[in-house]
C-alpha cells in the first residue's frame, strides 16, 4: 500500500471517529436538555425532606432556572441559599460563598422536580434526593385602589335645584365665586350705616316663605348600595353664596371620584346687626343644614345615602353652620331664638321645627370647618371627629376670638360689641376639644388671611392642596373604619428561635385579601390567615393585604415586622 492510501485511509479513519463523536455528543445532549418551562419565574415548588422538614425552591429568574431555597423546620426565621440549574440539570447551591453541587430533573408529566442535594452541612442538610411535587406562585403585589382615598371614578353625575323644604327668609342665594376682604367691609359698614328697618333685615313682615334648594352629586356606574354624605356648605358671611361656588366644585370633583357622595345647600341669607342677630341668623341656617339631612336620609335608598356616615364640611359662614349643626343639642338651643321683646322677632322653634316636617335619623360622623367658628365653646361637647382650617391673621373670622369684621368695624366698635357675644375660632375649638379627648386636627396657615387658598387675584395657591390632601386624608381615615372593620394582627417582631407565626384578619366576613410578602414567603393561606416564613437576609419584611368588600370596595391594610436572628 502506497503511502498516498495510507494516509487516505487515516483521513477518512479519523473523519468516521469525529463523526462518530459528534454524533455521540449531539445524541447525549438532546437526551439531557432539561425543560422548565412549566415552572416559570415566581413560582414555589416543595416536599418533604428525610428528617420530615419541608424543602422550598422558588425561582426568581424569568431567564434562567435559579432562585432560593430554604428548609422550613418551623421556625420564624430562615436561611436562605441560592441555586442554579444548567440545561443539563446539574445543579449549584451557594451558601456563604461555598458552592455545593447537585442534580435536578423535572419531571413535566407528574408536575414534579426530582432534586438530589448535597451535603451541606452549615446547614445541616444530609444528601437526600427530594420530590417536589407541591407547586404554587408568589403572590404579586397588585394595583389595590382604596376607596374613599384614591380615585375609583372617572365621571360624577349630578341631579340640581331639588326642593328640600321651604321656610321664612330674606333670600337664598347670591352668588359670588370669589369674595375679597374688601367686599365684605363694605357690606358691613353698608349694614351698620343704614337703618335696618328700612334694609327690611328687622321685622318678620318683611320675610317671605322660601324655597330651600340643593344639589346631590354621586359617583357614575357606582354599584355600591351605600354611600358616605358628605354635606357641604358655602361661605359668604350669611349674606353671599351660593350653592355652586369654586371651592364646592373643587371639593366635589375630588371627594365624589373616591366614594363619597356631595350635597351642597343653599340655605337663608341675609341678617342684621341688632343684639342676638348673630345668633338667630346662625340658627336659622342650622335648621336649614338639618331640613337639608332629614330630606336626603328620608330618601336615602334613592340616592344610595349611608346615614350613619354623614359628614359636614363648610367654609367660612359654612363652617360656622356646619360646627354648630354638628355638636349642639336641642337642650342646647339659643335663648336669643325664642319670643323677642314686644313680640318683633319669631319664635325660631327647635332644631328640626323648620324647612320640612320629615322626621328621621341621622348620625353626624365627622365635621369640617374652613376659617369658621362656633358661638360658645361649652357647645363642643359630643365627640365627633373634626378637622379645622383657619388663617392666623383672618381679619374676617378670628382664628382664635373676637368677632368677625375687626378691620372693619374697628378697634373700639368691635370690643364693644364683642361685651355682647363674640365667636371663636379655630384654635380655641382645637384646644376645647383637645381637653375632652375629641379626635381633632388644626391645619393653621400661618400669616393667611381670610380664604387662606385664594390669591388677590382669586388664583389658587398651594394650600389649596394642603387642604384638598388633609381633607382627603380625613374623610379617608373615617370612613374606613365603618365601611372596613378589619384589622390585620400578627407578631411584629420575629427572631429564629420562634416558631413560624400567623398573621389574620379580623372580621372579614364575606371580604376577599389579595396577600403579598415582602422578606418572606406565604407557606400557607387561607382567605383570613397566611403563615409566613421570614428570611435572615432582611432586617424588615412587610405583609400587605388588599381586601375587596362585597360592594366591590378595597382597602389596604400594612404590618410592618422586625426580622433578627
Amino acid at each position: 500500500m502506497n503511502i498516498v492510501m495510507k494516509m487516505n485511509l487515516i483521513i477518512l479513519l479519523s473523519a468516521l471517529i469525529l463523526f462518530g463523536v459528534l454524533f455521540a455528543s449531539c445524541k447525549n445532549w438532546s437526551v439531557k436538555v432539561r425543560d422548565y418551562s412549566i415552572f416559570p419565574s415566581g413560582t414555589v415548588v416543595s416536599g418533604k425532606m428525610a428528617d420530615g422538614n419541608t424543602f422550598y425552591l422558588i425561582r426568581e429568574d424569568a431567564t434562567k432556572m435559579a432562585g432560593i431555597c430554604f428548609v422550613d423546620n418551623n421556625q420564624a426565621v430562615v436561611e436562605t441559599f441560592s441555586f442554579l440549574v444548567d440545561s443539563t440539570g446539574a445543579t449549584v447551591f451557594t451558601h456563604e460563598n461555598v458552592t455545593y453541587s447537585g442534580k435536578m430533573k423535572p419531571k413535566p408529566a407528574q408536575m414534579e422536580i426530582h432534586l438530589s442535594l448535597p451535603e451541606i452541612p452549615a446547614l445541616k442538610i444530609a444528601q437526600q434526593t427530594v420530590r417536589l411535587n407541591t407547586i404554587s406562585r408568589i403572590s404579586e403585589k397588585t394595583e389595590c385602589l382604596e376607596c374613599y382615598k384614591d380615585v375609583i371614578f372617572q365621571e360624577i353625575d349630578s341631579k340640581k335645584n331639588i326642593q328640600y323644604g321651604s321656610a321664612l327668609g330674606y333670600y337664598t342665594s347670591k352668588p359670588s365665586d370669589y369674595i375679597s376682604k374688601d367686599d365684605y367691609g363694605t357690606w358691613f359698614k353698608e349694614m351698620f350705616n343704614v337703618s335696618l328697618v328700612n334694609r327690611g333685615f328687622l321685622f318678620k313682615s318683611n320675610m317671605q316663605q322660601l324655597p330651600l334648594l340643593l344639589d346631590i352629586y354621586h359617583p357614575k356606574n357606582d354599584r355600591a348600595q351605600k354611600r358616605p354624605l358628605i354635606l357641604f356648605i358655602h361661605g359668604g358671611a350669611f349674606f353671599f353664596g351660593d350653592k355652586e361656588n369654586k371651592l364646592q366644585q373643587i371639593i366635589t370633583d375630588d371627594v365624589v371620584k373616591r366614594g363619597f357622595i356631595l350635597a351642597s345647600i343653599n340655605y337663608r341669607l341675609g341678617t342684621s346687626i341688632t343684639p342676638g342677630s348673630i345668633e338667630r341668623t346662625i340658627f336659622r341656617d342650622v335648621q336649614d343644614a338639618r331640613a337639608a339631612l332629614r330630606y336626603l336620609v328620608f330618601h336615602k335608598d334613592e340616592y344610595r345615602i349611608d346615614e350613619e356616615q354623614i359628614y359636614l364640611v363648610g367654609s367660612s359662614a359654612g363652617g360656622i353652620i356646619s360646627l354648630t349643626t354638628a355638636f349642639m343639642d336641642e337642650d342646647e338651643v339659643y335663648s336669643s331664638t325664642g319670643r323677642g321683646l314686644l313680640n318683633i322677632r319669631e319664635n325660631l322653634g327647635g332644631l328640626d321645627d323648620s324647612g320640612n316636617n320629615l322626621k328621621t335619623n341621622f348620625k353626624i360622623s365627622g365635621v369640617v370647618s374652613m376659617w369658621g367658628a362656633i358661638t360658645n365653646l361649652r357647645l363642643l361637647n359630643n365627640h365627633i371627629p373634626t378637622l379645622l382650617f383657619h388663617g392666623t391673621a383672618d381679619n374676617i373670622v378670628p382664628s382664635n376670638e373676637g368677632l368677625p369684621f375687626k378691620d372693619a368695624m374697628g378697634k373700639y366698635l368691635h370690643n364693644f360689641l364683642s361685651l355682647f357675644g363674640k365667636l371663636y375660632g379655630s384654635e380655641l375649638i382645637y384646644q376645647r376639644l383637645t381637653s375632652l379627648n375629641v379626635p381633632v386636627k388644626y391645619v393653621p396657615f400661618h400669616g393667611a388671611d381670610h380664604d387662606p387658598y385664594i390669591e388677590p387675584d382669586a388664583s389658587l395657591n398651594e394650600n389649596m392642596k394642603i387642604i384638598s390632601d388633609e381633607l382627603g386624608t380625613f374623610l379617608f381615615e373615617n370612613a374606613s373604619k365603618h365601611y372596613f372593620p378589619y384589622n390585620l394582627t400578627g407578631h411584629t417582631a420575629v427572631r429564629k428561635s420562634n416558631f413560624t407565626p400567623s398573621y389574620q384578619i379580623d372580621n372579614l366576613n364575606d371580604a376577599t385579601v389579595q396577600w403579598h410578602v415582602t422578606g418572606g414567603l406565604i407557606t400557607h393561606q387561607s382567605n383570613d390567615a397566611i403563615r409566613v416564613i421570614w428570611y435572615s437576609s432582611y432586617t424588615t419584611g412587610m405583609i400587605t393585604a388588599c381586601i375587596t368588600n362585597d360592594n366591590g370596595n378595597s382597602l389596604m391594610k400594612e404590618l410592618k415586622v422586625a426580622i433578627s436572628q
